[in-house]
């Protein structure tokens, strides 16, 4: 594992996880077209861009951003709000729920590989607000965004790249805004969108 980044002591990051071929699009969007409509972004209804998809105050905005390969526009939005959830699970587990003061998270993991469960936990100081819990009274939400790579093969979602951001502030001793940022890499096991490798930074000022 690599060090904390080097200049920006706030920040700590880690990598984990393979990233499979199937996730690198060079290849497929090299046959792009500007006027192919599977390359384009998803066009959210005003609705749909409204919608939470957990329930602190902040919503969580979930998007479309590029699909290699051809995936008819209901299976786009199920990609996206399955998959929406499975990262709102994660950040509600390691950063957002629960009683604060707290310096247990037991279950900080749903929705991961047993595999990536396993490396997760020896980056809980990372993936979790395990360091600053004890000294945290409470935590609100100020932004949550995830926006979405997919690979379609026979007209299917194979795989995923999740870019996402979530920004929290937190009261306490060590009252902060906290940034958490990166990539959560996914694929579907047992009929599931499942994280198999992560590359996440976070920060706190």
């Amino acid at each position: 594992m690599p060090s904390p980044l080097s200049g920006r002591s706030p920040w700590a990051r880690r990598c984990a996880g393979l990233v499979l071929a199937l996730l690198v699009p060079v290849p497929l969007a090299a046959c792009q077209s500007a006027s192919d409509p599977s390359a384009a972004p998803e066009r959210l209804s005003r609705s749909d861009a409204r919608a939470s998809l957990a329930s602190h105050p902040a919503p969580t905005h979930t998007r479309i951003h590029r699909v290699y390969g051809r995936l008819a526009v209901p299976k786009r939005k199920a990609v996206r709000l399955q998959v929406g959830r499975v990262v709102d699970r994660w950040w509600d587990a390691a950063y957002l729920g629960g009683t604060y003061p707290r310096s247990s998270f037991p279950s900080a993991f749903p929705g991961f590989t047993a595999a990536a469960e396993s490396r997760a936990r020896a980056d809980k100081a990372l993936l979790t607000n395990q360091t600053r819990g004890p000294y945290v009274d409470s935590v609100t939400p100020r932004h949550k965004e995830v926006r979405l790579d997919v690979l379609a093969t026979g007209r299917q979602a194979r795989s995923v790249t999740a870019h996402f951001v979530l920004r929290f502030d937190s009261t306490g001793t060590k009252a902060a805004t906290t940034t958490v940022r990166g990539r959560l890499f996914l694929t579907r096991e047992r009929g599931a969108w499942r994280i198999f490798g992560y590359d996440v930074a976070k920060g706190s000022k």
